[in-house]
């Protein structure tokens, strides 16, 4: 057995907690960042979906400002894309900025448009995904309002 002296136990009691405090730091940033406030599904025809999700970033109010998201994610025979708009907006629900991203995991699909404008109380987008093996065209329209009293859908 090792005999540790004071000034070694107190290092290594300094060391275990740099430790531990490390590891709890890194937990922390793992945490999720936003939070789910809606979720729907939109079914077409031939059998394809969408699921439309509301995510409100969890730092709200942060500087005086409110963000999400508005996820629109297609699903051909598994997930295909997703168009997404960006929304950020004052304490009151007014929009003053907003932007759009197309993810692609299904690589027959490629998006051949889109834009993004703030309108009031609103974030909106829309685009043109399309299936390049047939010319297939979904267009997708997504809006995120915010209300007055700062809640999103």
């Amino acid at each position: 057995m090792v005999k540790l002296t004071k000034q070694k136990w107190i290092a290594v009691l300094i060391a275990v907690c740099a430790l531990v405090s490390l590891c709890a730091t890194n937990t922390f940033a793992l945490e999720k960042k936003e939070i789910l406030v809606d979720q729907y599904l939109e079914t077409f025809d031939n059998g394809s979906y969408a699921v439309v999700t509301v995510y409100q970033d969890a730092n709200q109010m942060r500087n005086g400002t409110i963000s999400g998201h508005k996820d629109y994610s297609y699903y051909d025979g598994g997930l295909a894309w997703n168009f997404t708009v960006y929304g950020t907006f004052t304490s009151n629900g007014k929009c003053t900025a907003a932007s759009y991203g197309v993810t692609i995991h299904n690589n027959v699909w490629y998006c051949a448009s889109g834009r993004a404008w703030p309108d009031g109380n609103s974030a909106s987008a829309s685009g043109t995904m399309r299936r390049g093996t047939d010319n297939f065209v979904i267009y997708p329209s997504v809006t995120l309002y915010c209300s007055p009293n700062g809640s999103l859908s």
